[in-house]
């Protein structure tokens, strides 16, 4: 396989990973962040916080458990989302330095 078969084939594959890495940022960003940040600081039951869209999110018992596992899940999908579109792109900067 050549030069130029590799680049269309990363090229290929960076596109669908941004596609699917987009919607998944979007929603990282505006929900999960939001409403686990609402209740870092609540630590009493009965608790309840306020996002900064200004929606108040439960922060107690098995919400506030829960919203922490999902938050740690959405993390470590998106630094794995990111690490790989990183390691493409800077795979794809150096065929193309290579390539005449």
């Amino acid at each position: 396989m050549n030069t130029t078969q590799k680049l269309k084939i990363l090229k290929v594959i960076k596109i669908i990973l941004l596609i699917v890495f987009i919607p998944i940022i979007l929603f990282y960003l505006g929900i999960i962040l939001p409403e686990y940040l609402a209740c870092v600081n609540c630590n009493y039951e009965g608790a309840m916080g306020v996002d900064i869209w200004g929606n108040e999110v439960q922060c107690f018992g098995e919400s506030k458990d829960f919203s922490e596992v999902f938050f740690q899940l959405a993390s470590i999908i998106v630094a794995g989302f990111s690490i790989i579109l990183f390691l493409i792109l800077f795979l794809f900067i150096g065929l193309k330095k290579t390539h005449p």
